[in-house]
């Protein structure tokens, strides 16, 4: 497991906390967890996964998926909506050819690489923004515990 940072070019925009995991069972524990925060935070799930256990769509980040069909991608990437979902889309609509592609500029392409390469191999990205500087020693430090392959950190400046 590893803390990565994103290129650095991409100043500005919201920041985001990257985490990979193998199960529901693991990423709906950190879920329910964050949920009993106070404080709300968006996000969005990405799989390959065709196996959502009624638990996990239950809950509100998980509810709604919408699938990206990336021509060069092995399986269907399916993402939780919201304003990830809608810029992949987005991205997608503008000639991206697989998930790799569509985070350039958000993550380095050996880190887009990586993750593309965890959703092949059927784990779950969970991506969170951060919005205060508690935000970021709470939820990365929980992250960092929970994950046991990466947890990284991107800006995302949505076009929207």
């Amino acid at each position: 497991m590893q803390l990565a940072w994103g290129t650095g070019a991409e100043r500005g925009g919201a920041q985001f906390v990257v985490a990979v995991f193998d199960d529901w069972e693991a990423l709906h524990a950190v879920l329910l967890d964050m949920e009993a925060d106070a404080t709300a935070r968006s996000g969005a799930v990405l799989h390959a996964r065709k196996d959502v256990p009624p638990q996990a769509s239950s809950m509100d980040l998980l509810r709604d998926m919408v699938q990206l069909h990336f021509t060069q991608s092995r399986q269907r990437i399916v993402c939780t909506m919201g304003e990830l979902a809608r810029e992949l889309s987005a991205r997608l609509a503008k000639g991206a050819r697989n998930l790799t592609d569509a985070l350039h500029g958000w993550l380095s392409s050996e880190q887009a690489g990586q993750l593309e390469s965890h959703i092949e191999r059927g784990r779950l990205v969970l991506c969170v923004e951060l919005r205060t500087p508690e935000d970021f020693s709470v939820v990365c430090g929980r992250l960092v515990q929970a994950s046991p392959h990466m947890v990284g950190l991107c800006r995302i400046n949505f076009e929207s």
